[in-house]
């Protein structure tokens, strides 16, 4: 069956150590003088359940006051602070779930995002669209565990402080793969192995900072 459900309330953010005494010379300065940050949010949404399959729909809307953010000094070390005015951030997520067997799932889920600054525009760092699509398998009759994942992260914007005045730079969208195994050795101990960013896509979530290319890894688990 299906049903609708509406939730609202407050929140407050407290400062990090860091981020309130953090000192690292030329390139961090904390901020002893941070306030909290505080949030009023609201969501409504719809949930729906078809036999083996279940999906969800939200919007979701949140006001921020005093968000706490990085600015940065004359000397270009960077500090944390508090926006002047408020900002907000609204959008839709739509999930879903579908057991196709007994051992075998498939989840996924997209979100779209607006999120401004107190002046108006979109705020840095924050992508216009995320989305995700997992499947997961157990065979039957064993304690094997099978795992795959795409995950898209859209564009973003960001600042190049390399220029004087800083300008403001697009940064691409990315879709990261990843598979991961599990192999039981006995029944406390399991090989693990992981493969991470597959397509080995150029990632950059701050502008001139790459993250890491394609990567393979072997562990042990204690279960």
């Amino acid at each position: 069956g299906g049903h609708l459900r509406a939730s609202a309330g407050e929140g407050v953010k407290n400062p990090t150590f860091t981020e309130l005494f953090g000192f690292y010379p030329g390139s961090f300065i904390g901020n002893p003088d941070l306030n909290p940050e505080k949030s009023m949010s609201w969501e409504v949404g719809y949930d729906q359940t078809i036999g083996n399959f279940a999906g969800s729909i939200t919007y979701f809307h949140a006001d921020l006051e005093d968000e706490i953010y990085t600015a940065y000094t004359a000397t270009f070390a960077s500090t944390p602070a508090n926006r002047a005015a408020d900002s907000e951030r609204s959008g839709v997520e739509v999930a879903a779930r579908w057991d196709v067997t007994e051992g075998f799932v498939l989840n996924g889920q997209v979100t779209q995002l607006d999120s401004q600054s107190n002046d108006g525009t979109d705020e840095i760092r924050v992508p216009d669209m995320t989305a995700s699509l997992a499947a997961s398998w157990v065979p039957t009759g064993t304690d094997m565990r099978f795992g795959a994942a795409l995950d898209y992260v859209g564009e973003q914007d960001d600042f190049n402080f390399g220029t004087f005045p800083s300008t403001r730079e697009t940064l691409d969208a990315y879709v990261l793969a990843s598979l991961t195994a599990e192999f039981p050795v006995t029944d406390r101990l399991a090989i693990t192995l992981r493969g991470e960013n597959l397509f080995d896509e150029e990632v950059t979530d701050v502008f001139g900072y790459h993250g890491t290319g394609a990567g393979a890894f072997i562990g042990l688990k204690l279960r």
